[in-house]
């Protein structure tokens, strides 16, 4: 994901094939789940079936394709060292609603486990933050994760 990101901060977007561009959104999106899962420092079993099942459900992936965008999210994740290159590829290609959409599915992973830690809830904040979200967007998400835990 790495050699992608770079390859969309240096050129156009005209010049990269829409597929590339897509699995880079996967990737993205994935790298910010894997990221909410791994903040209070524990990953059950449970928050990894509900990560499975969240990206599965919003980008209509088989099992192997699956596998690899979370394959490739868990290693760049293990390499991030700012989530800002990953919310500047989202502002730059995903709509307001899709933005929303992250984050809600960020909340749904943080109650997948029963329980809402500080740390998850400052992360999906800075993500909310820098994907320019209000706080009125980020509390609405945050209640629909909880009113609908284990619903997509």
């Amino acid at each position: 994901m790495k050699k992608i990101l770079l390859k969309f901060l240096t050129i156009t977007v005209e010049e990269t094939g829409p597929e590339d561009m897509e699995h880079a959104l996967r990737v993205a999106t994935a790298v910010l789940l894997v990221e909410i899962a791994r903040a209070d420092f524990v990953v059950e079993p449970v928050e990894r079936q509900r990560l499975r099942e969240l990206l599965e459900h919003q980008f209509q992936l088989s099992a192997s394709e699956l596998d690899a965008v979370l394959e490739e999210a868990e290693a760049d994740a293990d390499k991030l060292v700012s989530i800002q290159h990953i919310t500047r590829l989202m502002n730059d290609h995903y709509d307001h609603a899709m933005k929303r959409r992250v984050i809600e599915m960020m909340w749904r992973l943080v109650y997948a486990d029963g329980e809402k830690s500080h740390y998850e809830e400052h992360l999906i904040r800075q993500v909310a933050d820098l994907l320019y979200l209000s706080q009125s967007e980020f509390i609405q998400a945050r209640h629909l994760a909880e009113a609908d835990s284990g619903q997509f």
